[in-house]
């Protein structure tokens, strides 16, 4: 009974880290915005001048102010004399990274109020892998079996498969285990190669059912439809999968508008009927 509690307690935790750094990927995109995020580290709750910036991080001076003016627009920052001040939506986000890589015990130096560069680097890698298993469980809810090899996730993830695998191989390991790491052989003789594949756990479907992409599905019929056609909950792989269907189609129609002109014109008004509908769709599913 105590494990078991315990093992509850750990998932809770485990998911409300997820949610906190969701919103913060809602605001920064993780998996691109790292210099934005360091910036953000940096400056902290006191300020930070851009030179101190620039010498901490030690990259050009053009791509840290570019981050900035992005910031600035996201209302994360205000800029006065070169010297930078986190907005209170700013100060939001840096205590929701703050608090999340605090409980995990990342650095040493979370008693402080600014961050030096290495223990932003260490706050950078724990976002990062959290964001990466996000998009893994979502991309395997739907999946047949509950998996995919890694290099089909890893092109979800947007990141190098054997860096997805060291991510997720802990999650293989350690309580929670949300994830089972799979072998399998495929081809014969010199052809014969080994694959990776991942799939979701018991505790990892636990996890699953309660994302927001899943809970969206069971609560709209939109979502569902949308799913049942790209095979999919992952909201980035419907819109690509989404764009392939309505190219393909397009082209097809387009097609048989010129080989055949009159069966072409019932094509197309069809394909548009269908391309109204399939709008439909995503509009009342996000």
């Amino acid at each position: 009974m105590a494990a078991t509690r315990q093992t509850l307690v750990q998932q809770n935790r485990f998911f409300e880290k997820l949610e906190l750094l969701r919103r913060v990927d809602s605001v920064i995109d993780l998996s691109r915005g790292w210099l934005q995020l360091y910036i953000l580290m940096l400056v902290g709750e006191n300020g930070a001048y851009v030179d101190e910036v620039v010498a901490a991080l030690n990259v050009p001076r053009k791509a840290v102010l570019d981050s900035l003016r992005k910031m600035r627009v996201k209302g994360l920052v205000d800029i006065n004399d070169g010297f930078i001040r986190l907005t209170e939506k700013g100060i939001e986000i840096y205590g929701i990274l703050r608090s999340v890589a605090g409980t995990d015990s990342i650095s040493s130096d979370m008693t402080t109020s600014r961050y030096n560069a290495s223990s932003v680097y260490d706050v950078l890698s724990f976002v990062t892998r959290y964001v990466y298993l996000y998009d893994v469980i979502v991309a395997l809810g739907s999946s047949p079996g509950y998996e995919l090899p890694l290099e089909d996730l890893a092109a979800i993830a947007r990141v190098g498969s054997r860096q997805l695998d060291e991510y997720l191989s802990v999650y293989t390991r350690r309580e929670p285990r949300l994830l089972a790491r799979v072998l399998r052989n495929s081809g014969w003789g010199p052809f014969r190669r080994t694959r990776v594949y991942y799939r979701l756990t018991r505790d990892g479907l636990k996890l699953l059912h309660r994302l927001p992409e899943y809970m969206r599905v069971r609560r709209s019929t939109a979502a569902r439809i949308l799913v049942s056609i790209t095979r999919t909950l992952h909201p980035r792989l419907v819109l690509k999968r989404l764009m392939f269907i309505t190219s393909l189609g397009s082209a097809i129609a387009m097609s048989i508008v010129v080989i055949n002109p009159n069966a072409g014109v019932v094509v197309l008004g069809a394909w548009l009927v269908t391309l109204s509908f399939l709008a439909v769709l995503v509009s009342q599913s996000y």
